[in-house]
């Protein structure tokens, strides 16, 4: 009886250890270190985006949500420019491959940088569970926005974002 109440009593210590290591893309958390290679060959990091706003959408060409909610983000890129706001939106690598996203990004025309995950580690990174994943990120590197969908008010939410550099 001793034994199993010293383990009820750790299982708050572990879950609180867990938690802390695995949420890494949660509201009010710093950004976690990432870094990936673009469909255009460049290598992008949070270090080298770092100092305005992200918008961070993790997707994947036979996403049907994905291909109704890329075109909003195109359109909000286009209308906050990059010297406010980048967005970046990384494939997944998951049953897709690099020349498919390649060609995806091609045929739509989408402006903003798109990035290929080769092998989910950014994705882990983030604890991405699904697609599309949007993570809102301000100038200090702050998670403000992180979930499996598009909020009805991003385009408010960029605005404030951008005006508080």
């Amino acid at each position: 009886m001793k034994k199993i109440a010293k383990i009820i009593a750790l299982v708050p210590c572990v879950l609180a250890l867990f938690a802390a290591t695995c949420r890494s893309a949660e509201v009010g958390a710093r950004v976690p270190d990432f870094s990936v290679r673009t469909l255009g060959g460049d290598h992008l990091s949070r270090a080298s985006l770092s100092g305005k706003p992200m918008l961070l959408v993790f997707w994947n060409t036979w996403c049907a949500t994905c291909t109704s909610e890329l075109p909003k983000l195109n359109l909000l890129a286009e209308k906050f420019g990059p010297k406010r706001l980048t967005v970046l939106a990384i494939n997944t690598g998951l049953n897709d491959t690099e020349s498919k996203a390649r060609a995806y990004w091609k045929k739509y025309g989408y402006t903003f940088a798109a990035g290929y995950d080769h092998s989910f580690e950014v994705g882990e990174t983030f604890r991405i569970i699904g697609v599309p994943t949007v993570i809102l990120v301000d100038a200090q590197g702050l998670v403000r926005y992180s979930h499996t969908s598009i909020p009805r008010d991003l385009e408010e939410r960029l605005r404030q974002l951008t005006s508080l550099r």
